[in-house]
């Protein structure tokens, strides 16, 4: 499979249900660590390890980023692993996200977010996942998202919303596994 077929994998403004504008995805690349557990820290480690494809066992990966006029935004970030690292990943991932209550993190535009975990929980997907709910806060603004990570045949789903209709990050999620489950043909 090349990149181009790879990259049909993500999401895309027509699976939106509100007008959404798709935007560079680098734009939400490269939040750093700024302070919390060891857990926020691979958080940040992991989920920058995920859009740039730097694992050593990365075969595939693509990134796509959607925002609207209200202030929505939808990340979707697809990999491939070989080695049955995918699972390794998505554990990795899932622990780290487990321990974590809180962390600060600093954006690429300098913006830097508390973040604290308000819920997690399983999400019948692809090889199971989950989905969490996140609380980020700066100053007095408050901004609530949600992650679904999902991995299906060695490639994992990572949709991060920022949505008020809380079961969009499961439609989201159901198109693209589906999306998988076309490429690789298993059920």
């Amino acid at each position: 499979m090349d990149d181009a077929a790879f990259a049909q994998l993500l999401l895309n403004e027509e699976d939106l249900e509100e007008t959404f504008y798709g935007e560079e995805p680098s734009a939400a690349y490269d939040p750093v660590f700024v302070s919390g557990d060891e857990s926020g820290r691979a958080i940040v480690d992991l989920t920058n390890m995920l859009t740039h494809g730097t694992h050593p066992e990365t075969t595939h990966h693509a990134s796509a980023l959607f925002t609207n006029i209200v202030g929505s935004v939808v990340f979707h970030h697809v990999a491939q692993f070989g080695n049955a690292a995918c699972r390794q990943v998505y554990q990795e991932l899932f622990e780290a996200v487990r321990d974590c209550e809180r962390y600060r993190m600093g954006l690429n535009d300098g913006v830097e977010l508390d973040i604290t975990k308000v819920d997690l929980g399983p999400v019948e997907l692809g090889d199971g996942g989950f989905v969490v709910r996140w609380l980020s806060a700066v100053d007095h603004f408050r901004i609530e998202t949600a992650w679904v990570i999902v991995p299906k045949d060695g490639i994992l789903n990572f949709i991060n919303t920022r949505i008020p209709d809380g079961s969009e990050i499961h439609r989201l999620a159901r198109i693209a596994v589906d999306r998988v489950t076309g490429l690789t043909g298993t059920p």
